[in-house]
């Protein structure tokens, strides 16, 4: 009798541990994720303090210049080397890219307040980049104009760049419609010479 008791008891135990092996750790999984991209997104919050506000093209109120200046400010050894105002995650950031005899600096700036988002450094790989200057960043509204002029009232601005290329300054602007036709347009920044429409 006792046998038999022992042998119904490891049958229970081994069926449970069977059962608890095969059933799914969905609900934990889901928690671990959430825990995961809740820590995620924590980090990029401490980083970038507006990470939820949402900026639409609309809402910049910080110009060109203003981002190129608190960069320059940032590092003042550091030369620029892109300035872009771009669309990312649903919302507008300017990124500038800079660097010095030792590093290369990144920094993201919110379009509305002007406040550093977020920054990286890093050694610099590449000493040949070219500069861009706060005489070149100035004329990015009269091309802005112009572009609009060209592509017609329907369009709006999606987002631009302007890059040290090859020994060229480029800005790079890319107009959108209501029915999603873009436009992109690349002009050399100290002539105002459009090289190229697509």
């Amino acid at each position: 009798m006792s046998k038999k008791k022992l042998f119904v008891s490891i049958l229970v135990v081994i069926l449970v541990l069977m059962l608890s092996a095969c059933t799914p750790n969905t609900p934990n999984q889901k928690l671990s994720n959430q825990g995961n991209g809740q820590n995620k997104s924590n980090t990029e919050q401490k980083a970038n303090t507006n990470a939820n506000t949402i900026v639409k093209f609309e809402d910049v109120k910080v110009e060109p210049k203003e981002a190129y200046n608190t960069f320059t400010k940032k590092y003042p050894d550091a030369k620029v080397k892109e300035l872009e105002l771009e669309f990312s995650h649903g919302s507008y950031v300017y990124q500038v890219e800079g660097y010095d005899d030792t590093n290369e600096y990144e920094v993201k700036i919110n379009p509305v307040d002007g406040k550093i988002m977020k920054e990286n450094q890093e050694k610099n790989k590449d000493l040949k980049e070219g500069e861009i200057t706060l005489e070149n960043v100035n004329k990015i509204q009269d091309l802005t104009d112009q572009t609009l002029k060209d592509a017609g009232k329907d369009y709006k601005v999606e987002e631009w760049s302007l890059k040290s290329k090859n020994g060229q300054i480029i800005f790079n602007i890319e107009v959108v419609n209501d029915n999603t036709r873009d436009i992109e347009y690349q002009y050399d920044i100290n002539t105002g010479k459009l090289i190229e429409k697509d």
